[in-house]
């Protein structure tokens, strides 16, 4: 029912989409006294704001939900404006919000949440405009919201990687690319360390920054039973859905499609990438995965005309999710 509905544009769909998110967050409306956000070893953006998130924390939960559904629109036109599925629905940030939503840690203004923001306008400008007259004015761009969304989630840093194998992608890599790729990521820790400077903290800061992270915490990460049925079942889904994806739709597509495609796919091999330095052993660090696994989805669902198939994989995927939120009170 949802995926059939969802995969058309009918007005009444954005605010179905925020009340189901609504409802998937209801739990941390009604309990957001016992949400807990990573306060420790944090980006240094993330840092100065989480004192903050974590005294007032249903005004935390309200920000996080509200900034969720902007990012939910902003990822649905960019999949479907820029021609990943061959017409407009609200089936990528339908499933973006679905996603998002999936662990009660999730249900707050957590870094990843922030750092998900400034990404989605990097997918944006990397599958678009690149093909601007001012490219390498882009490039720059691209590269300094890669470094703020790292100033508030380190590992997204990670993503420089993606802004250069996209040069590669779209015949666009030479030195002078890949020198506005490293400025521009460069610019916004050159400011904070300049205010670092002027208090004299550089040396303190700069020490404690580089001890945060230590690789593979996420093998130690210990899942409750139903989340492991849920990260299972949505492997699964995501392997099926990379197969038919990448083995038929893309074939489909004309070249510039197929860029955009492969772009996405890079994306999501940097997001797995990055989950081996997270700072600490929380739920909430998977979100970064959800941006280029909620596209490939919603291309999966358009692509596949068996809407039974189509509705079991859903009805699953929620059954799971339901049951991960229930299992906290049992």
């Amino acid at each position: 029912m949802f995926i059939r509905a969802f995969k058309t544009n009918y007005i009444y769909l954005p605010i179905l989409m925020i009340v189901v998110t609504f409802l998937l967050w209801l739990n941390g409306f009604l309990f957001y006294s016992e949400i807990s956000i990573p306060t420790e070893n944090q980006a240094p953006l993330y840092s100065f704001i989480a004192p903050f998130l974590e005294r007032y924390k249903f005004i935390n939960v309200l920000l996080a939900f509200v900034l969720l559904i902007l990012q939910a629109f902003m990822l649905n036109n960019v999949i479907t404006l820029k021609n990943f599925i061959d017409r407009y629905s609200y089936m990528p940030g339908f499933l973006y919000a679905v996603l998002m939503s999936s662990s009660f840690e999730m249900l707050s203004l957590h870094p990843v949440l922030i750092s998900n923001f400034f990404l989605i306008i990097v997918l944006n400008k990397i599958v678009d405009v690149y093909h601007d007259d001012r490219v390498y004015l882009e490039i720059f761009n691209v590269g300094f919201l890669i470094g703020i969304a790292s100033l508030f989630y380190f590992p997204s840093i990670l993503f420089v990687l993606l802004a250069i194998i996209a040069l590669f992608i779209y015949f666009l890599v030479s030195l002078r690319s890949i020198i506005a790729t490293g400025l521009g990521v460069f610019t916004p820790f050159f400011f904070l360390g300049m205010y670092y400077f002027m208090v004299d903290k550089l040396e303190k800061k700069f020490n404690e920054f580089i001890g945060l992270y230590e690789p593979f915490n996420i093998f130690s990460i210990e899942l409750g039973t139903y989340f492991e049925y849920y990260v299972i079942f949505l492997s699964f889904l995501a392997f099926v859905a990379l197969i038919k994806v990448y083995f038929v739709v893309v074939l489909d597509n004309p070249i510039r499609i197929r860029k955009r495609y492969n772009v996405l796919l890079f994306y999501l091999i940097v997001s797995l990438t990055s989950l081996l330095f997270i700072t600490q052993k929380n739920m909430v660090y998977h979100g970064v995965l959800m941006v280029p696994l909620s596209a490939i989805l919603a291309c999966f669902f358009h692509s596949n005309k068996k809407n039974f198939w189509n509705e079991l994989f859903f009805t699953i995927l929620i059954i799971s999710l339901v049951l991960m939120k229930i299992q906290r009170f049992i």
